[in-house]
């Protein structure tokens, strides 16, 4: 019998297990067994619970008990738990495969006798509780910054800007045979950023919309450099009559 105010192993997982889980829906397979009439737990879900107990183990946030027969106590440190076989193991959680060869047999049986069948591994509730309430608040903050995750360096305008552009050559306010600055207006005026736009921004905006659709109403004619033009020689620098 597990102790008042103790947990099993078992009782443990399931209290970090539905921490962690809690707002999440079952997987289809476990509804589907549940709908048969099987008693299905969600394995994934105890197994992340169990990596989690153990790594709260590791951290010292969660003391491992053994306990026996005659209430007989033993307080395990990390290293211990790890000495002993399968008891770390997913459907483990026990002493039987503990053997005389083990560096941590004799603690044990001088502790609890050669029945170790009897032995069983605890918990302090307060403490699982506290590392369940840990793991929820991990989740939530991973859930929160995968949700939002910050940009690096300026935040990218283009979609809004494009939206806008795309609304004021189909309401009929702008089209490519005006000028640039009128649309920069236009848009300014609509969208009530704080920083100003700039011609380049717009016609790189217009330049996306017509590359990633084609449709000729976001095709601006760009000007061409005039290279026929010669540099004319500087004038020679003449003095005034009064200088």
């Amino acid at each position: 019998m597990t102790p008042i105010n103790y947990v099993s192993r078992r009782e443990a997982i399931a209290i970090i297990a539905a921490a962690k889980s809690a707002g999440i829906p079952d997987r289809q397979a476990v509804i589907e067994a549940r709908q048969a009439g099987i008693d299905a737990a969600d394995g994934l879900a105890n197994d992340e619970a169990i990596a989690d107990l153990w790594q709260a183990v590791d951290q010292g946030k969660l003391d491992a008990i053994a306990h026996g027969p005659s209430d007989r106590w033993l307080k395990m440190s990390a290293q211990e738990t790890n000495q002993v076989p399968l008891l770390r193991a997913l459907h483990g959680g026990d002493f039987t495969f503990l053997r005389p060869g083990n560096s941590f047999y004799e603690s044990v049986i001088s502790e609890f006798g050669l029945r170790l069948g009897l032995v069983k591994l605890v918990f302090r509730k307060d403490q699982v509780e506290k590392v369940a309430r840990l793991v929820q608040r991990r989740r939530r903050k991973n859930v929160a910054s995968a949700a939002c995750t910050p940009s690096i360096g300026r935040p990218s305008r283009r979609d809004q800007l494009c939206s806008c552009i795309r609304q004021m050559i189909e309401d009929g306010r702008w089209d490519t045979s005006i000028s640039l600055k009128t649309l920069v207006q236009l848009v300014q005026r609509s969208l009530k950023w704080d920083k100003g736009l700039s011609e380049a921004t717009i016609a790189r905006a217009l330049d996306w919309l017509y590359d990633n659709g084609q449709d000729r109403k976001f095709c601006r004619m760009r000007r061409k450099p005039n290279n026929s033009k010669r540099s004319s020689p500087a004038p020679e620098r003449t003095t005034s009559a009064w200088f």
